[in-house]
This record gives structure tokens, sequence and C-alpha cells, in this order.
């Protein structure tokens, strides 16, 4: 009977990691809405990708204040950065270890920004099955989402990022705010991160990227990068 029980709940687990990051299959549609900017205005843009389990912000660099983010001098020689969040743990792991993924969504674990910069373009810079969708901002939405990341990292005494040491040293996980569970994964963060920026989406049960996805394409303006 021991031995039945411990195997369902295994089961569940599995089940449940599967359902939570199961999102290759949604084929994304752009929103229905068409967004007219006055010439005056100008407009920035983000680009939200999901690939696997990964889903981050990308920003061109370019574009940041570092009176917003003062971080992003360090990769400013660079075109873009992508910004994912997660468990520590099962973020920086090799493969997909089903235990690290389970004990990343049954209890509150410490989470890390992963901050990668690179210089190729956005498209090819990820695999065919990745998913990227173009978000327009104003320039007040779009400091506001620097700010946000900027405001994610754990600093220390003398406010610098302190970088993750679970692995050895690491030069892009940085420990950051707000614990990683069920209920908030890289997708919740990312959904946080644009309702702090001003946009009217939902962020409770935001769970997976199909989910996110649904959220941002109704933003008027997105749309999906297919080449």
């Amino acid at each position: 009977m021991i031995r039945k029980n411990i195997g369902n709940s295994y089961r569940i687990v599995l089940l449940t990691v599967i359902f939570l990051f199961q999102c290759l299959s949604f084929q994304g549609q752009t929103s229905g809405f068409a967004y007219k900017a006055k010439e005056e205005d100008k407009l920035y843009e983000v680009w939200i990708v999901q690939e696997a389990w990964h889903t981050g912000i990308v920003f061109a660099i370019d574009d940041v204040d570092p009176d917003h983010w003062p971080e992003i001098k360090n990769y400013q020689d660079l075109n873009f950065v992508d910004v994912g969040w997660g468990d520590e743990r099962f973020y920086q792991a090799h493969g997909n270890p089903v235990f690290l993924a389970a004990r990343a969504i049954l209890w509150p674990t410490q989470s890390v920004m992963q901050i990668f910069a690179f210089n190729t373009p956005i498209r090819s810079a990820y695999g065919r099955e990745s998913r990227i969708l173009r978000v327009p901002l104003t320039p007040e939405q779009f400091e506001s989402l620097a700010g946000f990341v900027s405001d994610s990292y754990i600093v220390d005494e003398s406010g610098n990022p302190v970088t993750s040491t679970a692995y050895g040293e690491t030069e892009h996980y940085f420990l950051a705010t707000r614990n990683y569970h069920l209920f908030r994964t890289c997708n919740t963060w990312v959904a946080i991160a644009f309702k702090q920026a001003g946009f009217n989406v939902r962020t409770f049960f935001v769970l997976n990227a199909n989910q996110l996805y649904r959220q941002l394409s109704r933003i008027p303006g997105t749309e999906f990068i297919r080449e």
C-alpha cells in the first residue's frame, strides 16, 4: 500500500510538471486591435520569448536608460538582453531533472534571474519551435518594465547584484526577489512585470506560457514574429 501511494504521488507530481510547462503546441494569434500611434509618439518594443520551458523578456539594450536599470551598463557593447526568472536550482540544472522540478513547484524556493546578452538578430537567436511575441510600449511603460527588472535583483551592502552560487561561479544567474512555487512560475513573473508597467493583464493563475500569451496578445499592436 505504501509503495502504491508513493507511485501515485510521483505520477501526480509528474503530471503537474507536464501541465505547467507543456506549451509548445499553442498556435498564437495576433490581436484583433490595430494600434495607431501619433507621429510624435516614440514607441519602444520588447519581445516575449518562449523556448521549451523558458519564458523571458528581451530588451534592445540601446533603448534602456541606465538610470532605470543600472546593471544594463555591463552589457552595452551588445544588442539585446534576455531576462528570465525561475527556481535557482532547476533553472540552472542540465537537462530536465524531475526531482528538482517537483521541488520547485511544491515548496517556495529561492529564485534567480538569468541575464543573457547577445548580438544575433532575435528570430535567429532562438530555435524554430520558439514563440516570439513583439509588444509595443510607451516610454512610460518601457521605463517601468526596465525598473521592474532592476528592482528584482537581490543586492549586497554595496548595492551590487548577488550572483547565484548553487552550481559554482556564474556570470548569468543572479539571486532574485520573490520565491518560486506552483502558483508563481516564470510566466507569472512576466505577467507581474507587465502589470506593474501599467498594462491591464491578469497575474493570478498565469502558470504556463499559453495563459501568458493569451493575456499579452490582447495588447494592441502585438504581433508574433514568424521569420
